[in-house]
């Protein structure tokens, strides 16, 4: 991928306006949550919250088959349990 060297995010809740994250504990579950997500796609902490993916890297493409796999897995089941 020419020009792109590092994808970067740094994990968390943005939008506070439902209220429902005023516990620290709860806050940092979901945060935890998010971050397990972001590193199940090849993301991986660099430091400080702050995740980084390389747009080259293996894992990324390797990632995306296992996705793939699950997302046709889960048509599948639904196909099956719908007919």
């Amino acid at each position: 991928m020419p020009g792109c060297r590092a994808v970067a995010c740094s994990p968390g809740v943005t939008d506070l306006s439902s209220r429902r994250l005023t516990d620290q504990a709860e806050w940092d579950r979901v945060n935890a949550k998010i971050a397990q997500g972001w590193e199940s796609l090849g993301f991986r902490l660099y430091r400080d919250n702050v995740y980084l993916l390389s747009p080259a890297s293996q894992d990324l493409e390797a990632q995306r088959g296992a996705l793939r796999g699950r997302l046709a897995d889960l048509g599948a089941s639904w196909r099956t349990g719908a007919s």
